[in-house]
């Protein structure tokens, strides 16, 4: 068996401001993605897709919204932080079942997932990666 990377140590502020995610749903995806990526025998660096659905306040309007983040293609399982998570709109997620072409014409809906984004620069979605703002 081949020997798992040592991750570099992280400084105590830095682990402190990791630990402040106030999403448990987020917290919680990080630690098992963090877990799973942590063993190379299980995943390749940059490989693995994890997610989770949980619920939390819409800057916008102060209400309850249904989210999902996900850790799609590129991200280091080993290291992810929140930073690194797309966060996507349940409601709008399910409202693209309304406006689904059909099979030959699938590849039209991947311009809608940005209109279901919570955040405009999440990491899992590969078509921005490279045009992010600095």
């Amino acid at each position: 068996m081949g020997r798992v990377a040592a991750q570099t140590p992280r400084s105590p502020s830095t682990r402190m401001k990791e630990q402040m995610t106030t999403n448990p749903a987020v917290r919680a995806l990080i630690e098992r993605s963090n877990r799973l990526g942590a063993d190379r025998r299980n995943t390749n660096h940059a490989g693995g897709n994890t997610s989770a659905k949980g619920t939390d306040t819409d800057p916008v309007t102060g209400s309850d919204v249904d989210l999902m983040w996900v850790k799609g293609s590129g991200g280091d399982l080993g290291t992810l932080r929140e930073s690194g998570l797309a966060v996507l709109r349940l409601d709008r997620m399910r409202a693209l079942v309304d406006v689904y072409p059909g099979i030959d014409e699938e590849d039209r809906m991947v311009a809608a997932f940005d209109y279901c984004q919570r955040k405009r620069w999440g990491g899992a979605i590969d078509r921005y990666r490279g045009a992010r703002p600095r």
